[in-house]
């Protein structure tokens, strides 16, 4: 989706779908299956990183005899897909545009300029991850146990040091709070197609809880 605002409301729709309705994680998946506009590759690794991730509580809640598990680890396992599909689609300079225009150029601005700093330093911590990896394997070694302390205090201390550049970097600048900013947006039909069938497998999804 190329534009922020139909994609933050197709993610609450089916979210609320999913979270809500008992039949809401067929809905969601179906969405993301065949309207998320997402390639293989990141279909592959949205699934694979979902599955993981919703396996572990999933499987707790069964062992404990949680009449509702089966359900608990659908539902997660779906809106897990919903947020790797949010964030795949990301664009930068989006999140400044949408919090700009739903809060203004001086709280908006503050909202939108963090969360666009959050997700380029999100960005460098997976390439410092990606070249921790490397020089471990250019150096004929494994990635062990042994090595996540060092792994974790690396990675940490350098995004610690980002942080602090770029505070000083703002605080150089004179920046105290807000700016301008003009907001910009782009639809495309198919951002309308895709948020109208959000709309329709929650309102499908509604009718099924009512009379299934």
């Amino acid at each position: 989706m190329s534009d922020i605002r139909l994609r933050a409301a197709s993610l609450t729709v089916l979210s609320f779908c999913v979270f809500f309705l008992d039949w809401g994680f067929a809905a969601g998946f179906l969405w993301w299956l065949f309207l998320s506009g997402l390639s293989g590759k990141q279909r592959l690794s949205a699934l694979s990183a979902s599955a993981a991730i919703s396996f572990l509580p999933t499987a707790v809640l069964l062992l404990s005899g949680a009449p509702a598990a089966l359900l608990y680890g659908a539902k997660t396992f779906v809106l897990l897909l919903l947020a790797f599909w949010f964030g795949q689609s990301g664009r930068a300079g989006e999140y400044q545009s949408l919090f700009v225009r739903l809060f203004g150029k001086r709280i908006g601005f503050d909202i939108g300029m963090a969360c666009e700093m959050l997700i380029l330093h999100t960005a460098f911590i997976a390439d410092d991850a990606k070249g921790f990896l490397l020089s471990l394997r250019q150096k004929g070694k494994r990635f062990s146990l042994s090595a996540l302390p060092s792994f974790v205090f690396g990675i940490l201390a350098l995004a610690l040091r980002r942080a602090e550049l770029s505070a000083k970097l703002l605080a150089r600048r004179g920046y105290i709070s807000g700016g301008m900013f003009v907001p910009e947006f782009s639809v495309e039909m198919r951002d309308i197609l895709q948020t109208a069938g959000a709309v329709f497998l929650l309102l499908g999804a509604f009718a099924l809880s009512l009379f299934w």
